[in-house]
């Protein structure tokens, strides 16, 4: 089971390219997805094909933050040059390691507190950009270690990456979002073989599809859906996760220079929380959302939050600027 969830987690990191040429390899720095729980037809692919997942409903929230390695990272998965973390509703944080070379992108790594992933024998190469439909799929040869409960086991597989269709792409998250337009889908399949406990050998097949917007090549909708068996140890299991982009985002590098301005204090926070950006950035509203993805507060531009009425515990506060939206984390007391 726990095996199946890291699986789980590094295939759907792969965020790769779409036709239309942008400049960005990943979700923007502080994305926010809803994860959703629904049956979706993605069997349309090549030209022109339609993809309707019609009304989802919201299951939890997963937000995504990059940062450069540490040395504790560097040392753990070489030759990382980006970081992805995801943290969940209940701050349950999952990373995921890149290697960024020019135009090449390749995955380094995953780590949890469960698991570690490493690709530390063969990179997972995903790609050189810009990527677009009609071209050859990508393949290559991974392997590396996973450790989990004390154990490292050794695994080898390969990982299968195409822009394997474009078209129209709408979907309506009940309460949070909806979309309708043209997107580009990547489709990224990782296969690998492994061994528990030098004993128990299994295999493992995830197939992830991201959709982007042609119109800024934002990332919009991710899924992924695959397979674990271990015949030894009666593991024969099945797993899928969707998740929905919630906001407008910029480019990481822009968003990056808004998020470096923005100051959210104090943090804890018990009854006001302050809202400032060093370059006088005019602010156009605040909201306020739990880690359900539940809005609690909100204002039209106030600096200054009232969170007296709030329970303890985390929240995401997005503040909303001319030039997009930032989100982040605080904790009331």
């Amino acid at each position: 089971m726990k095996i199946k969830l890291l699986l789980l987690f590094c295939t759907t990191t792969f965020l790769l390219q779409a036709q239309a040429p942008i400049s960005n390899y990943f979700s923007a720095n502080n994305s926010q997805f809803e994860t959703v729980s629904s049956t979706i037809d993605q069997s349309p692919t090549g030209a022109n094909a339609t993809w309707d997942f019609g009304t989802l409903t919201s299951t939890g929230t997963n937000i995504d933050t990059f940062a450069a390695p540490t040395a504790a990272q560097l040392a753990g998965f070489p030759g990382t040059t980006q970081v992805l973390t995801v943290t969940d509703d209940a701050m349950n944080t999952n990373d995921a390691f890149f290697k960024v070379v020019g135009s090449d992108l390749s995955l380094t790594g995953a780590n949890n507190p469960q698991f570690s992933l490493d690709y530390n024998t063969d990179n997972a190469f995903i790609g050189t950009y810009p990527l677009t439909f009609g071209t050859g799929p990508t393949v290559d040869n991974i392997a590396g270690q996973i450790t989990a409960q004390g154990q490292t086991a050794n695994y080898t597989g390969t990982v299968t990456s195409e822009v394997d269709g474009y078209g129209s792409l709408s979907f309506n998250v009940v309460g949070q979002v909806a979309f309708s337009g043209n997107v580009t889908r990547v489709k990224t399949v990782q296969s690998i073989s492994f061994t528990i406990i030098n004993i128990f050998p299994g295999n493992a097949s995830i197939t992830t599809y991201n959709y982007y917007d042609d119109s800024d090549g934002t990332l919009l909708f991710r899924t992924s859906e695959g397979t674990v068996v271990v015949p030894g140890l009666a593991i024969s299991e099945s797993f899928s996760s969707a998740e929905a982009a919630t906001k407008n985002t910029l480019s990481v590098d822009d968003n990056q220079l808004l998020t470096n301005t923005l100051t959210i204090y104090p943090n804890p926070a018990q009854d006001v929380l302050y809202i400032e950006f060093s370059n006088s950035q005019s602010i156009t509203s605040v909201q306020v959302m739990d880690m359900n993805g539940r809005m609690v507060l909100t204002n039209n531009g106030t600096k200054n939050i009232d969170i007296t009425a709030l329970q303890a515990g985390f929240y995401v506060v997005a503040v909303a600027t001319e030039k997009g939206t930032v989100i982040q984390k605080f904790i009331k007391k």
